[in-house]
């Protein structure tokens, strides 16, 4: 809700009895009543007007108050000319006063907030496209300046960087100006603390005021909290902060999240759930090195290892959109071609987090065997118990069929179970193999 440029008018009464102030501001708002018999929706009988959603419109375009729907911000704004105070709960004073104006009239106004609502969403507007396209490409091409802002380690690939930072940024522009956007991209940053990675991430977003509305920075990200969902989704930009203590708490239900098209909840004040199509892309931030945990989706995580940050770079970014907004109409993609993930994935490797099971499972195959005559048949369960996990849980045969199916392909199925055959080191003690796989282990022996 825009009430920055808004100021109360007083009564007239109360006018004559204030002092006459030497730097008085201008003519500020006060209600303006309308006659019954204009109304669109006339009452019954003799009555006021029924709080009909035409007739509260009427009322507010006869009072020069405005009511639309901030489709990044999923809310309703309503701007009053020239209406005095300060913006602390906002909301709720603009309500209020549209409240008082209703029971000016006699118009119940019980459900006014709803009503408002009503109106605002045949209103919407979208302040990340209107300023992208403010302005007109001017021909310049500021790609290469935007990927100089990141300075990464020594033997970093740059076309890798360069492919994460233009489908990222490209993503950030179709979140804004695509109906049914989709991405699975989170740019990570990772490097030194204090190296200027959230303030690279405000860059994008210069102006100030524009920027408190559409960007979020060191979000804390609770899958399980809808709150912390609805927050972020409220956004344009968000940046997950303590990536890694978000990692440890829940993986598997972040990275779904991240990269939904469509997200269901229920706003506060809403009578029900709603469906909101996702115009929100993430920017993440990691201090170590090893932050990754799960081989199976890291892809979704465009790792940069960053030096150092340039992030006052000056670059018009208004400009910068604007030419990637040309690009998404012409069909740009802003999604990796497989060539890229390969690549992304043969770099996130250095990212991957030490695990027991990693280390584990590792002792106990022998990578370079290529006697196929040696191999068993294993379940991720057996082969966790060959590894002296004894009682293994869920999520560690999780893990591990996970780290099988990277390395040996998809299991294939035996006896009605699905296997993987693998290489077994023939230090392996008896004891650990499974009565199942006894005769198959002899092999070895």
């Amino acid at each position: 809700m825009n009430i920055s440029k808004l100021s109360v008018r007083k009564s007239r009464t109360v006018e004559k009895s204030r002092p006459i102030v030497a730097d008085a501001k201008e003519e500020e708002w006060q209600p303006v009543r309308m006659e019954t018999r204009m109304f669109p929706d006339q009452p019954s009988g003799n009555g006021p007007p029924p709080p009909t959603i035409a007739n509260v419109r009427y009322l507010l375009d006869g009072n020069g108050i405005e009511a639309r729907y901030n489709v990044i911000r999923k809310r309703t704004e309503l701007s009053i000319p020239n209406l005095g105070g300060v913006p602390d709960n906002g909301d709720n004073v603009m309500i209020a006063h549209v409240k008082s104006l209703m029971a000016l009239h006699g118009i119940q106004n019980g459900d006014a907030r709803a009503i408002v609502e009503a109106i605002a969403n045949q209103h919407p507007y979208n302040p990340v496209e209107e300023w992208i396209r403010s302005r007109g490409w001017d021909g310049i091409d500021r790609l290469p300046a935007y990927y100089a802002t990141l300075r990464t380690v020594p033997d970093y690939p740059t076309s890798l960087k360069e492919s994460i930072m233009y489908c990222w940024v490209l993503s950030a522009v179709a979140a804004a100006i695509v109906p049914g956007f989709a991405t699975r991209l989170v740019l990570t940053l990772q490097g030194p603390q204090s190296v200027g990675k959230t303030r690279w991430c405000m860059s994008h977003v210069p102006d100030p005021l524009l920027r408190a509305g559409v960007l979020k920075t060191d979000h804390h990200f609770d899958g399980a909290n809808k709150d912390s969902l609805i927050t972020a989704i409220r956004y344009w930009i968000v940046e997950l902060g303590e990536l890694e203590s978000s990692f440890r708490k829940d993986q598997e239900r972040l990275k779904g999240i991240l990269t939904r098209d469509r997200d269901v909840v229920r706003l506060p004040y809403a009578a029900a759930d709603a469906e909101f199509p996702r115009r929100t892309v993430f920017m993440a931030s990691a201090n170590g090195a090893d932050f990754l945990s799960d081989p199976s989706g890291s892809t979704r995580w465009g790792v940069i290892a960053v030096e150092s940050i340039d992030y006052e770079h000056g670059i018009s970014m208004q400009q910068l959109f604007a030419q990637l907004a040309e690009a998404v109409d012409r069909g740009d993609q802003w999604w990796f071609t497989a060539e890229q993930e390969a690549e992304l994935e043969a770099w996130n490797e250095r990212h991957q987090t030490t695990s027991v099971v990693r280390d584990s499972i590792t002792s106990v195959i022998d990578f370079d065997q290529q006697d196929v005559g040696t191999m068993v048949r294993v379940t991720a369960t057996d082969l966790l118990r060959l590894a002296d996990i004894v009682n293994p849980t869920m999520t560690q045969a999780r893990v591990c069929g996970a780290l099988l199916r990277k390395v040996f392909g998809p299991p294939k199925k035996s006896g009605g179970i699905y296997r993987w055959t693998i290489p077994l080191r023939r230090q392996v003690p008896q004891d650990n193999v499974p009565d199942g796989l006894k005769q198959v282990r002899d092999k070895f022996d």
